[in-house]
């Protein structure tokens, strides 16, 4: 049974992982760490070996307590390689001016804050070992947010990079898509959907265009709102009409 975490949320209640994390780092501290550090860079996100980020999170700051230094700069490696291809999957450089930077400062926030954990604050970031891509989001709405109504520097570009089987999207956008659409999981899997949706989303009017793009990257709407320099009911709005757009087509598509 791996420790409790230290924080608290609003209510007074501990923060608790959720029982597949607890399961998934007790089946692991059975390994070696040689096997578990390949474990940890081994498979994909889909693959049924994956191991979430939660987990890898879990062990890295339990080999700095347990002083094990050679243990936290190997899992601080992968971690960080797994952080810089969420960071550009949601901040590509084709989609955003000064794109690296904004990753950079992301990935130096996140280092500062892990050190911080390790150092004078334990249990800091106790919440990203309940959910890693959430606490992640957060992180980079805050440094977004930083560069405040520049919208100058969002760039209106296919939000999905192309291959044989269709535009790659990160996990994150395929959730955001699911809520979006509020329709049939699966079908974000199909190559041949995914075609059709990413074009038609190329092909939204401006201002619809630029809302739903910052919104699959997992940007709160008054977040965007104060990108696009309007208020949040326009961004609603924007994003209902792109909505039912969206559907029209696909809904259309369906019938040939």
């Amino acid at each position: 049974m791996p420790a409790a975490l230290k924080r608290k949320d609003k209510d007074g209640k501990p923060y608790e992982r959720p029982p597949e994390i607890e399961a998934c780092i007790e089946k692991l501290d059975a390994l070696d760490a040689g096997t578990r550090l390949s474990r940890f860079d081994g498979a994909s996100r889909k693959h049924p070996q994956y191991v979430p980020t939660e987990v890898v999170f879990h062990f890295l700051r339990r080999a700095w307590v347990d002083g094990d230094q050679g243990q936290f700069e190997k899992t601080f490696r992968i971690l960080l390689k797994r952080l810089d291809q969420s960071l550009y999957s949601a901040i590509p450089d084709a989609r955003m001016d000064g794109a690296a930077d904004i990753r950079d400062e992301i990935r130096s926030r996140f280092v500062v804050l892990l050190t911080n954990d390790c150092n004078t604050h334990p249990g800091l970031l106790d919440f990203y070992e309940i959910r890693f891509d959430k606490a992640m989001v957060a992180l980079r709405t805050t440094v977004l947010r930083k560069i405040g109504p520049a919208t100058r520097k969002i760039k209106t570009v296919p939000l999905g990079s192309k291959d044989d089987e269709g535009p790659e999207i990160s996990a994150e956008v395929e959730a955001a898509l699911e809520k979006f659409l509020s329709g049939d999981p699966k079908k974000i899997d199909d190559p041949a959907f995914r075609l059709v949706l990413f074009a038609a989303i190329d092909h939204l009017p401006q201002d619809q265009y630029q809302v739903v793009g910052l919104f699959l990257q997992g940007i709160p709407i008054m977040t965007i709102a104060s990108m696009l320099k309007c208020d949040e009911r326009t961004v609603c709005n924007r994003k209902t009409r792109a909505c039912k757009a969206l559907k029209a087509i696909l809904e259309k598509e369906a019938e040939l």
